[in-house]
């Protein structure tokens, strides 16, 4: 369809331009061939209007005379155009088609002996893989660390490898993205928060040493920055400081509404913060462990009740509102890192019945495989 679509528009350019150009003269062509003998009339114009001056022709005779005068240049005009006409025509006779069919000639065997017309279309699923090749995260990593080899200074490759590291469980190589970007710009309350978390994951999940500092440093730079407060309150749980963490969990709650979605964990955080003030058993603390249940580090996470009172909030949440994709890619991430990989494959479940298209949920699929969970609900 395309093919002769093109074809008819081209034989109808052509047929216009042959009609436009084929032996066709205008006036101005014709008028050309007079130039010599303007002068000549001109002259006879101007004789005619001295003698009406002088008196010599009356006013009916002089009209007469214009009148032939006129009728003598038309007279010419025909006569010149009659004889230049049939010149004209002739050559556009001969030359016009003659030049139209060599185009044509021309156009068809060079495609012939250029093109392939005798192959079949190419698929566009198959055009958009060449134009574009997939690549898959390994590959895409390798280049942009092959980048960042040669330009250290490239704060986008650092920008945009740094929270891939921090998916993948590499700490160290995150730390090592994280510092370089702060090098290479201004410091930002987000900026120092990454680093944070980088030497927090290294550490069992406690913001101790540089990790608190950097906390510090991300909530002068930002007041209303919730994420750094949020490890500056579990870490004063961790360290049974219950009066610093009711103080911390009032200060992030007063910054959101009841809309935000930190907020539940918030509340969970204030409410075992003031138990342990006052004294009281806290919340969430499980009151023996299971014996089968394997045992965490030392002062790690899964010891602080304010971290687990943050994640089984959210799980509650969840399971109750459900949530977005990146809600339940956190609370994998979050169970996984307490070491809690029943709980951690009991939320992957649910949120793939909740997200059932896997392209949905990519980030959250390449976290449960480097978790070692079952992606299919049976086997690895």
């Amino acid at each position: 369809m395309l093919w002769l679509l093109t074809i008819t528009i081209t034989v109808a350019v052509a047929a216009a331009l042959y009609y436009a150009a084929s032996g066709r003269v205008v006036n101005a062509g014709a008028a050309a061939g007079f130039d010599a003998t303007t002068s000549h009339f001109r002259l006879q114009l101007a004789e005619i209007e001295a003698d009406i001056a002088a008196g010599r022709l009356a006013a009916a005779e002089a009209i007469a005379a214009k009148a032939e005068l006129a009728r003598e240049r038309l007279r010419q005009q025909k006569e010149a155009a009659a004889t230049a006409a049939p010149r004209l025509g002739r050559l556009g006779a001969v030359a016009l088609p003659a030049s139209i069919a060599g185009v044509a000639v021309i156009a068809f065997a060079t495609y012939a002996f250029l093109g392939s017309p005798n192959l079949p279309s190419e698929p566009l699923a198959s055009r958009a893989d060449a134009a574009g090749p997939q690549m898959s995260l390994d590959d895409a990593v390798k280049a942009v660390e092959a980048r960042l080899a040669s330009h250290p200074d490239d704060i986008k490759g650092w920008s945009v490898i740094a929270p891939v590291y921090m998916r993948a469980g590499q700490y160290a190589k995150a730390e090592h993205a994280f510092r370089q970007i702060l090098a290479l710009s201004p410091p930002t309350a987000d900026a120092e928060t990454d680093l944070a978390e980088a030497l927090m994951m290294q550490n069992g999940g406690n913001a101790t040493g540089e990790a608190a500092d950097l906390l510090h440093k991300a909530t002068a730079l930002d007041p209303r920055l919730v994420r750094p407060r949020f490890y500056l309150a579990a870490d004063a749980m961790r360290s049974k400081d219950y009066a610093s963490a009711v103080a911390q969990w009032q200060q992030i709650i007063a910054l959101g509404t009841d809309a935000d979605p930190w907020m539940p964990t918030a509340k969970a955080g204030l409410t075992a913060a003031e138990a342990g003030r006052d004294g009281k058993p806290l919340p969430q603390e499980p009151a023996s462990a299971p014996a089968a249940a394997p045992a965490p580090a030392a002062g790690g996470p899964a010891q602080n009740p304010a971290i687990l009172g943050m994640v089984n909030g959210l799980a509650d949440r969840l399971n109750k509102q459900g949530g977005t994709v990146a809600e339940w890619t956190q609370l994998v991430r979050s169970q996984i890192v307490l070491g809690d990989i029943a709980k951690a494959q009991a939320a992957y479940d649910s949120a793939r019945k909740a997200y059932p298209k896997a392209a949905d949920r990519a980030e959250l699929d390449d976290l449960a495989a480097q978790a070692g969970l079952k992606l299919d609900g049976g086997a690895k």
